[in-house]
């Protein structure tokens, strides 16, 4: 931002008119720095509240499972069976999403986006419409989790739809499975780095 101030000088001469643009000239420029200095207490206001309202504190800082090492990926796994056994009881969807859904990677992906979405949807930094937003997109995957569940699971074993409406046993145990397998395929995080440059 430049703080000056208008710097034209008015000879003496100078008539009514011209002393009363000049006048106009010294007022718009006053202006122009007010505006500058606001625009620059919004941006900060604006990363502080960001600073606040950390997305973090809700989710793992990286859902790319890609990407993820075995701690991180560890971490994700607690937090999305977490959240998905939540949206399985919420929305009634047991007879939609079979529970051994860690084992289709296609749905690993799927309800992770939903989750972050959701996330989002619900924080203090989403559109007021951002949680409707998030309803029409968990109703379009609904009818995605039949295209990618190519084996016809249900309630956690590969077998043929059945009409129960909960998770039944040994569900947890084929998640934890399907996770320690995911987590132990995947390489271990660098060790980081110790002060002075030596590892």
């Amino acid at each position: 931002m430049t703080d000056r101030g208008f710097l034209f000088e008015i000879p003496e001469q100078a008539s009514g008119e011209q002393r009363a643009i000049a006048e106009i000239a010294g007022l718009v420029d006053a202006l122009r720095v007010s505006v500058e200095r606001l625009a620059e207490a919004h941006v900060a206001l604006g990363e502080r509240v960001d600073a606040i309202d950390d997305d973090t504190r809700w989710a793992p800082a990286r859902h790319c499972w890609r990407d993820l090492d075995r701690d991180a990926a560890r971490e994700l796994w607690a937090w999305l069976i977490a959240w998905t056994q939540w949206l399985v009881d919420r929305y009634g969807l047991a007879q939609d999403l079979g529970a051994c859904w860690p084992a289709h990677p296609a749905l690993v992906e799927e309800l992770t986006a939903l989750a972050v979405s959701w996330h989002h949807a619900y924080s203090r930094k989403a559109d007021p419409d951002a949680p409707v937003r998030w309803h029409e997109a968990l109703h379009r995957a609904r009818h995605r989790w039949q295209g990618w569940d190519t084996t016809r699971c249900r309630h956690g074993q590969h077998t043929p739809r059945s009409t129960d409406t909960v998770w039944s046993p040994p569900w947890p145990r084929d998640a934890e499975r399907a996770v320690t397998d995911d987590v132990n395929a995947r390489q271990r995080a660098a060790p980081a780095p110790r002060a002075g440059g030596t590892t």
